[in-house]
């Protein structure tokens, strides 16, 4: 009898008591809820650099388009999808200038869209909203212009 109950001692003191196990879980899920924070926050930093990258490049095949067709500007409203279409489709003399469709949207499933006179540039800006989809904003909800 007496080896017995030395044997449940020892066993009992080899597990976990059940405040223990609240108390891990409730600091896992505590870092869990910081690191998502932060992760978020990165993450939407960098759809924001992956939109300036793609404006500059739709900026720049703008301009080889502007070229190619002997215009200074662009009209307002101009239809970026133009850049993507072959000159047999309704696209450029040398196009397509941009290689897929989806290289005219942001990253936030938005179109770009062209603002003549531009603000940043003299000539026209390459705009996206940033992730809010309105105007203004700040941090990752700023807009996007090139």
């Amino acid at each position: 009898m007496y080896t017995s109950r030395r044997h449940n001692l020892r066993h009992a003191r080899r597990a976990f008591t059940l405040v223990e196990v609240i108390v891990m879980v409730t600091v896992i899920a505590l870092l869990m809820a910081v690191l998502v924070t932060r992760m978020s926050g990165m993450f939407g930093r960098g759809q924001a650099e992956i939109a300036k990258t793609q404006a500059s490049k739709i900026s720049q095949a703008l301009t080889l388009y502007l070229i190619d067709v002997g215009q200074p500007l662009p009209e307002p409203g101009f239809n970026l999808e133009i850049l993507t279409k072959r000159p047999d489709n309704g696209g450029g003399p040398q196009g397509p200038y941009l290689s897929k469709a989806s290289d005219v949207v942001d990253p936030w499933k938005e179109p770009f869209f062209v603002e003549v006179p531009g603000v940043v540039n003299a000539d026209f800006d390459i705009v996206s909203f940033g992730a809010d989809r309105a105007a203004g904003g700040e941090g990752i909800n700023a807009d996007i212009t090139q």
